[in-house]
């Protein structure tokens, strides 16, 4: 049976984290462009400053994304940080999303973000001693 290697791990974390980041900046895009005021009065997006963090988060996502992809210690840490705390602040959006679409993200990022970490932190397996 092969084992997943760290070298392969960190990969996978980093192509999972970089499509992570783009589609939250894809997402926040078009909202930030909509303004405070609209985006803060509509009941079909999240408030102001829940899209303005996500879109921070997004760029570090994919800035941590790089420098894992390079198996740099930086970018591990940082992809793991970001990963891990846009988890939590993800979770309230799969029971308050207003749309299935934000209901479908939150899901799809709560995952992918606990998928990225546990990649992080993925370790070669110890050989067996004979």
């Amino acid at each position: 049976m092969k084992v997943l290697s760290r070298s392969t791990a960190l990969k996978l974390a980093a192509a999972l984290a970089f499509f992570n980041g783009l589609s939250g900046l894809i997402m926040s895009l078009p909202l930030i462009g909509r303004g405070e005021a609209q985006l803060d009065q509509t009941s079909d997006s999240p408030p102001y400053l829940i899209v303005v963090t996500g879109l921070i988060f997004s760029i570090l996502l994919i800035i941590g994304a790089y420098g894992t992809w390079k198996q740099q210690r930086w970018g591990i840490v940082l992809t793991l940080l970001v990963s891990a705390i846009g988890a939590l602040f993800a979770v309230p959006g799969i029971t308050e999303a207003p749309t299935t679409v934000l209901w479908l993200e939150a899901i799809f990022g709560v995952l992918a973000s606990i998928a990225t970490c546990i990649l992080c932190l993925w370790r070669e397996p110890k050989p067996a001693r004979a």
